[in-house]
């Protein structure tokens, strides 16, 4: 858990984070409601107009048919001699079926049935004879759809639900019954191809949801830039973040102390830090300038603390850091590091200073217990500072920091300004 700060430019709050995240779903989910209503809508569409071409074929070429064919032909030999007496009907019917195929740009048409020892043959196959893809009368029909010409044998119209993908392209295909005096006798197959209505549909699939989210992040660029524009500067969680210094509040710092406790989070300790002479600096030079000094205050506390876990304001003058990892050392070195710091800043040419104090948590140990020995620690570290700075001017030294006579600071465990 970071701690919060002040957005510098280009920097992205929680808050700009969760509109993000709003304005992305919300556009995200309405362009998949539209897609997918518009794309259903299109689809069927597209299906239902295959359909009525499909069945307009089918239903003149079942008036067309010669149904003698059907029972006349078994095989190939039934057609290959010019006195055989189906030979003029089947080639009759391969003539028809070019006709069709020249007028409906129709890919296959061909007729099947079930021969007598049950299993499922090709009857009239209107591709060209020299054609690699040709059947001749009496060859079976391929495993992979004699399902769906069992269905047409069972007087079913089958129509695909989707366009088909195969080694030979992508296609639409049907099969019909055939009727002779109410009995069905045959089957027709019309396959279209459609390889042009699959690539403007897979262009759909692919570039719609590019569009949609390319639409998202602009929704999401403009609804940050809006946010930022007409809400509140401090439409941070003011609950969670001290206004002053961008760092979490007091009651973030209780909240995170309960849940941690709650939830056995490993922390290591607490570091507590107060700013010296922040009273002589209200009342010499006002309060502006005091709140400039719990500014430059924060910006040490924070540089200095920030990697070790989450940086807390909890009273005027004091500060507190959880950290997740600390001991004896590490807290001798983070004490040394904020007063070292400290020498480079200063607010109205007085030199900034800060008591500090650490508990290294004990087993068993409350963090709230482990912040009061913190404090208590800190406060021994303002009054050992306070004795040396009044030897100082007893010496004939100069003061730092607290006013020269101001009192002693309260005992451990109090509260100073």
């Amino acid at each position: 858990m970071g701690q919060e700060r002040r957005r510098g430019p280009g920097r992205w709050s929680r808050v700009d984070v969760q509109v993000s995240m709003v304005a992305a779903a919300v556009v995200a989910l309405s362009f998949l409601c539209v897609y997918v209503f518009n794309y259903q809508i299109t689809y069927r569409d597209m299906i239902s107009t295959l359909k009525e071409r499909s069945d307009s074929i089918y239903g003149y070429v079942e008036d067309a048919l010669d149904k003698s064919t059907f029972l006349a032909i078994e095989g190939a030999d039934d057609v290959d001699g010019d006195d055989d007496p189906a030979r003029p009907a089947y080639r009759e019917m391969k003539e028809s079926f070019k006709e069709v195929k020249a007028a409906t740009g129709v890919r296959y048409l061909y007729t099947a049935k079930r021969a007598a020892d049950g299993t499922l043959v090709y009857l009239v196959d209107g591709l060209p004879s020299e054609s690699d893809d040709f059947r001749n009368p009496g060859d079976p029909i391929e495993q992979e759809i004699v399902g769906d010409m069992e269905r047409a044998l069972a007087d079913e119209v089958v129509y695909p639900t989707d366009i088909k993908s195969t080694d030979w392209g992508h296609i639409f295909v049907s099969y019909y019954p055939i009727h002779d005096e109410g009995s069905v006798v045959g089957v027709v197959g019309i396959e279209f191809d459609a390889e042009r209505q699959f690539e403007t549909f897979r262009t759909v699939r692919i570039g719609t949801p590019l569009i949609g989210i390319a639409f998202c992040l602009a929704a999401v660029a403009v609804s940050v830039v809006l946010f930022r524009r007409i809400s509140n500067p401090a439409y941070r969680d003011l609950a969670n973040t001290d206004y002053l210094t961008g760092l979490k509040s007091r009651n973030a710092f209780e909240v995170d102390v309960a849940n941690w406790n709650r939830t056995g989070a490993r922390v290591a300790g607490v570091v507590a830090v107060d700013v010296d002479g922040l009273k002589a600096v209200n009342d010499e030079l006002g309060h502006a300038e005091g709140d400039e000094l719990i500014r430059a205050a924060a910006g040490v506390v924070s540089s200095c603390c920030g990697g070790l876990g989450p940086v807390y304001r909890v009273g005027g003058d004091e500060f507190a850091v959880c950290c997740f990892e600390l001991d004896e050392r590490a807290g001798r070195r983070i004490a040394d590091d904020l007063r070292a710091a400290c020498a480079a800043v200063g607010v109205a040419g007085r030199p900034l200073s800060l008591s500090v104090g650490w508990a290294v948590r004990e087993a068993g140990e409350d963090i709230m217990q482990a912040h009061r020995r913190a404090d208590e620690r800190m406060y021994e570290d303002k009054a050992r500072a306070h004795r040396d700075r009044r030897s100082g001017e007893h010496a004939g030294g100069s003061g730092f920091g607290e006013a020269a006579g101001s009192p002693e600071p309260p005992p451990p465990g109090g509260r100073g300004a």
